[in-house]
């Protein structure tokens, strides 16, 4: 029994038998799917302009600006709803906030040379080990930002 626990040792049989807990699995599921959909608009996303706009290289550009925008605002938006029914304490939550508009903010730029990419000549976004270790920075950030927003808090099982 914990000094902290204000109950007797008799009332402790009367616990409840589940012990709250953090949801990893859960967790994790949220962190890998929550935007599917999007990153597969942006992969998708070249493709469909070039097919609609044949050789018209201004297309593809405006797409890799606007599309990206649009992107971001509604990732904010799911993530926010997604921070607010987490069982965090208020700070938590308005540094889950912060962390979340930080790793939007980065996908926003990986969003956009994906798109360009596409116009690139083949190998272009990595043709030196630097633009390896870039990359792999900024999906680091991405991901670690998007853990530790995604983080649902302590709840009942």
């Amino acid at each position: 029994m914990s000094i902290l626990d204000s109950t007797s040792a008799d009332s402790f049989d009367d616990a409840p038998s589940s012990v709250p807990g953090v949801p990893y699995g859960s967790w994790f599921l949220r962190v890998l799917t929550w935007d599917g959909i999007l990153a597969a608009s942006i992969l998708l996303l070249p493709g469909i302009v070039e097919f609609l706009f044949p050789r018209q290289r201004g297309a593809m550009e405006l797409a890799a600006v606007m599309w990206p925008i649009v992107a971001l605002f509604v990732r904010f938006f799911v993530a926010r709803r997604h921070i607010d029914s987490n069982a965090c304490s208020r700070l938590m939550r308005r540094l889950q906030l912060a962390a979340v508009c930080v790793a939007i903010f980065v996908l926003l730029l990986i969003d956009s040379l994906v798109i360009l990419a596409h116009e690139m000549p083949r190998g272009a976004m990595v043709a030196t080990p630097t633009d390896i270790i870039v990359w792999a920075v900024l999906v680091v950030i991405y991901l670690a930002g998007m853990t530790f927003a995604m983080y649902p808090g302590k709840v009942d099982r």
